[in-house]
């Protein structure tokens, strides 16, 4: 029998041992893989501490993210501009915008983690031990193969464009992940809809790109 912090650690661990048949490594409740598109990332939540009839409850679960590598490109572009140091695609972050959202609903629950009241000293329920434990290869698999998916050749950028009505964050990766296609109407229309105080970098950013793609 374990305490809850210990059922916690044990199972980030086989999970970061079920990525790596998928090419992530990693540790601390972050993996992560580079491809030739980019970064695809898999990593643990945050716990949530809750109280269920004076028990503590951890409440936890995956997450996911994808860089391009055309945004990691842009992102240098813009650093060397400002006479920031460049930064290694490993640690490329960014523009989270597509994460463990487009996978279904049981996908994405957290698990819970409670106190096994039957016993002394706070212990892990062995129950949720057991539930998380027989979940998560299929978890992992999904997590690992949408975060790989996203970094498709414009998939990442396929999916913003199904967006309604996009948000400036989402359209600045449009603009980004547009101009690395080359020029076009799809990125003039996207460049005419950044707000105004949003079109300097990205402007001078497409032009630069689609001149050399």
């Amino acid at each position: 029998m374990v305490g809850t912090d210990s059922a916690l650690r044990r199972l980030t661990r086989e999970a970061g041992k079920l990525l790596l048949p998928y090419g992530f490594e990693g540790s601390e409740g972050m993996w992560s893989r580079v491809v030739p598109g980019g970064v695809a990332s898999v990593g643990r939540t945050r716990t949530l501490r809750t109280w269920t009839d004076g028990q503590q409850v951890l409440r936890f679960g995956l997450c996911l993210s994808a860089t391009p590598t055309a945004w990691w490109e842009f992102h240098n572009w813009r650093n060397a501009r400002r006479g920031l140091p460049p930064v290694p695609l490993e640690q490329a972050t960014g523009p989270g915008l597509l994460d463990e959202r487009g996978l279904p609903a049981d996908m994405t629950e957290l698990w819970s983690l409670g106190v096994d009241p039957s016993q002394p000293g706070r212990h892990a329920l062995q129950a949720d031990i057991d539930a998380i434990r027989a979940e998560l290869p299929r978890r992992v698999h999904a997590y690992a193969r949408r975060a790989l998916r996203l970094l498709e050749p414009d998939h990442y950028l396929d999916e913003l464009l199904t967006v309604p009505d996009p948000r400036p964050a989402i359209l600045e990766a449009i603009v980004v992940l547009l101009a690395d296609r080359g020029p076009g109407p799809e990125l003039d229309d996207a460049l005419s809809r950044l707000p105004e105080q949003d079109t300097s970098d990205y402007l001078v950013y497409a032009r630069s790109r689609t001149a050399v793609v």
